[in-house]
């Protein structure tokens, strides 16, 4: 097979699945949330003996999915509570929890979590990087009124528009 000819036929079969993929319909965000949480569990399946690198892969994980996992975990609670009927409700979250237990990894995350506290570069590596998330939500939501409090919430309703 001459070059020209691999290349067309490569460009074919990339085309024949870059459509199939696209026509078949998108993972459910529970899905998506249990793909992440089996990602996880495998930087942290394969950091045990290497806790350093370990919260580094973690923490670059975390940076580039967070807000995807954060969105299918709001969008899994929201297409949940849309079910009007409870018992089509319930069995729907159950669907959810069982599909998120068998992506979870338990024992895995302790022995990890075991190697990061064993490991006195490590846990100073994530109490660092909590502390510094802990920061900056302090940051953000400072002087903001706590939407769980009603008084300030109700505070906040009652003021005219434009006013801080």
């Amino acid at each position: 097979m001459t070059a020209k000819r691999f290349v067309i036929a490569a460009l074919v079969v990339g085309g024949i699945v870059f459509v199939s993929r696209s026509c078949r319909s998108p993972a459910a965000p529970d899905e998506r949330y249990a793909e992440h949480m089996t990602q996880l569990c495998g930087i942290a399946r394969k950091n045990i003996d290497k806790p350093v690198p370990g919260v580094r892969e973690l923490g670059n994980y975390l940076g580039k999915h967070a807000g995807h996992m954060l969105k299918d975990l709001a969008d899994t609670l929201a297409l949940i509570e849309r079910i009007d009927d409870d018992g089509k409700h319930d069995a729907r979250a159950r669907e959810t929890r069982d599909r998120w237990g068998e992506a979870g990894c338990t024992e895995d995350w302790m022995d990890f979590l075991d190697a990061i506290e064993n490991d006195e570069k490590a846990t100073a590596l994530l109490e660092y990087r909590i502390e510094r998330i802990s920061r900056t939500i302090e940051i953000i939501t400072s002087g903001q009124p706590n939407v769980f409090d009603r008084r300030a919430l109700r505070d906040l309703m009652a003021r005219p528009r434009g006013a801080n």
